[in-house]
């Protein structure tokens, strides 16, 4: 038997194993315990061999990953407003697009980008509406809303992006490249005011039920000072989300399910419930990122 083959019989023994044991626990309890299993399993799963074939300005001694990268995709532009003298009021924003080609990532960024800004809104807003919403039903509207609307990224400077050539090796040794294209945008303080406003706007006007439309309105100063200058995660935080995030989408959750996460205190569990199958190429390029997990 394979040695990877055995790894997975051993986390699915062990995914098991916890799933039985949070019969007779409160729901917080069994979102809190779904976050343990995702990043335990990871733990115990073996990545796929990877390296960075190529990036760009290579040729003019560029190194395979900027300095900058991980910290900003982790919370930290410190080191990115430094080299790029970046005036500490601005807002930045980091996306990434994975393309088989190169030409078709850059084609793509801009869009890929305003999607994941949505993305991240639409966790904030649903990680308040499930705590403030009475039921199910009424989360799924929100939840509905809130993935049909779009984010427009007017007035946003796009100031500068980076790509590299990932080559993986899987449990059979098949090879498979792929680019990864990050870019990076900044905006005044008074346009991402208005992005935000405009998305819980435009929300607001897909809900029916005129109580959903005050609660959601009413978030604004919340969202708009979580999402705006974003705190910095560490390793262990940012790893611990990835791992939420992959188990995520090995087995996604129902209504019910996302919303019980969303309640938790645990932000991989939160993180968790925040990702859908469109996030499938962001949270790939995350794990290499940080190292193949």
């Amino acid at each position: 038997m394979k040695k990877k083959t055995m790894v997975k019989m051993i986390t699915l023994m062990f995914v098991i194993a916890v799933y039985f044991s949070s019969c007779g626990t409160t729901n917080s309890e069994k979102a809190d315990k779904i976050a343990s299993t995702a990043i335990s399993a990871q733990a115990i799963r073996t990545a796929d061999d990877y390296r960075i074939v190529d990036w760009k300005d290579r040729s003019i001694g560029e190194i395979a990953s900027p300095a900058w990268l991980l910290p900003a995709v982790r919370g930290n532009w410190t080191s990115f407003k430094s080299e790029w003298n970046v005036a500490n009021n601005k807002v930045l924003k980091i996306g990434v697009v994975r393309h088989a080609r190169l030409n078709g990532a850059q084609t793509i960024a801009e869009v890929q980008y305003a999607a994941r800004l949505g993305s991240q809104l639409r966790q904030s807003v649903l990680s308040r509406a499930a705590v403030t919403l009475g039921s199910d039903g009424e989360f799924e509207l929100v939840n509905n809303a809130a993935t049909q609307t779009n984010v427009s990224i007017a007035g946003q400077e796009r100031l500068t992006d980076f790509w590299q050539l990932v080559e993986t090796t899987d449990d059979n040794g098949k090879k498979a490249r792929v680019y990864q294209f990050w870019v990076v945008y900044a905006s005044d303080s008074g346009v991402w005011d208005q992005l935000v406003a405009k998305y819980l706007f435009d929300i607001t006007g897909k809900l029916p039920d005129t109580k959903a439309q005050q609660t959601i309105a009413g978030m604004f100063n919340d969202i708009n000072a979580e999402i705006k200058y974003e705190r910095e995660k560490t390793e262990a935080q940012f790893n611990a989300e990835i791992a939420a995030k992959q188990q995520a989408l090995r087995q996604p959750m129902t209504t019910s399910e996302v919303r019980i996460a969303f309640q938790s205190n645990d932000p991989a569990v939160k993180a968790a419930a925040g990702t859908t199958q469109a996030d499938t190429d962001y949270v790939a390029a995350l794990a290499a990122l940080s190292g193949g997990r």
